[in-house]
């Protein structure tokens, strides 16, 4: 149904009656702007953290990123799921464009999903699997977002449930390293523990592989680095899958670092962010200590975009304002 010359005071009516019905209600502005020159003109220095516009709703961690590149190279972040400050799932999904510092809704999700195994692309369609939808409740299935129409698909559910993972792309195929521990899995499902999946878009079928190591290290970050999984949970320990060997490599680091909040590789190297900012190289084996971030975030979640041509990573998610920080690697 269309409204036309609708009075002021009964579209406010109709906009707090949605509100009510809805915890994924969209009441704020479609998009968000701001004049931060130095950071449109892709000027920042290497090591810097430069504040963007923030995410235009209310408290959101638990989400997840990913970056599809328009026709024209522009980069656009989807932050997908998540959940409020009062713990309730999130649908909703919003597109950042990075080269005009604005933000827009687009279509949710079919289910609500926090805490999932992260995002990930294939052909320009976004991969999204695992996760809560509710307190105790999990997602079962694997959905694709087509940013082209604007639709969501569900695709082949994964062999078991899982959340909290980290997903990363090999010769365009999906790896999974789920995450799903304590009893909290136990009633819904026999696959318990962890276990590493990897999905084929073309053929929408799924593989069991070698599982991660389970109590050596943890899955709160990672990324690909060529052609192999890397994932870690902080301290000095971060663990390698190669997919030409369906085999687990546990790497010791020469030094740990203590906070590993969210992710993201770039230029061969594995950046993760917590109360400090971290950097693994695996041609050291190493951490070096960056920057921190301008506050204390949790709960976040970290992709690569580009600006300009120039390569840097956007930790989204937490409250405003702060809750969308560029770091220039």
């Amino acid at each position: 149904m269309r409204y036309s010359h609708t009075h002021p005071l009964v579209l406010a009516m109709l906009g707090l009656s949605l509100a009510a019905c809805n915890e994924d209600a969209i009441t704020e502005p479609s998009t968000t702007e701001v004049s931060d020159q130095s950071a449109l003109a892709g000027t920042a220095t290497a090591g810097q953290w430069v504040t963007r516009a923030d995410m235009p709703s209310t408290t959101r961690t638990d989400l997840a990123t990913a970056m599809v590149p328009t026709s024209t190279g522009q980069s656009i972040l989807y932050a997908i799921g998540g959940r409020t400050s009062t713990g309730a799932s999130l649908s909703r999904v919003q597109a950042y464009n990075v080269a005009t510092n604005s933000w827009s809704w687009k279509a949710s999700m079919p289910v609500p999903v926090y805490r999932s195994n992260g995002a990930e692309v294939i052909y320009r369609k976004i991969y999204i699997s695992g996760g809560f939808t509710s307190y105790n409740g999990l997602n079962f299935g694997l959905y694709m977002y087509n940013p082209g129409t604007n639709t969501w698909t569900r695709k082949s559910d994964p062999p078991g449930t899982s959340y909290g993972g980290v997903t990363g792309v090999i010769d365009k195929k999906l790896y999974v390293a789920t995450q799903c521990e304590l009893e909290i899995c136990e009633p819904v499902s026999t696959a318990y523990g962890r276990f590493l999946y990897r999905y084929d878009p073309l053929t929408d079928q799924w593989t069991t592989l070698a599982p991660p190591p389970r109590y050596e290290v943890g899955l709160k970050a990672g990324g690909t680095i060529g052609g192999k999984l890397y994932v870690t949970g902080g301290g000095n320990k971060v663990a390698v899958y190669d997919p030409a060997t369906n085999q687990w490599t546990l790497k010791t680091t020469v030094n740990q670092v203590e906070s590993v909040d969210a992710g993201a590789t770039l230029g061969a190297k594995l950046y993760v962010f917590g109360s400090t900012t971290n950097v693994y190289d695996p041609a050291t084996n190493a951490w070096t200590t960056l920057a921190p971030p301008p506050s204390p975030r949790s709960r976040t979640s970290a992709t690569r975009v580009v600006l300009n041509g120039k390569a840097r990573i956007e930790v989204v998610g937490g409250a405003s304002p702060g809750n969308n920080l560029a770091f220039i690697p």
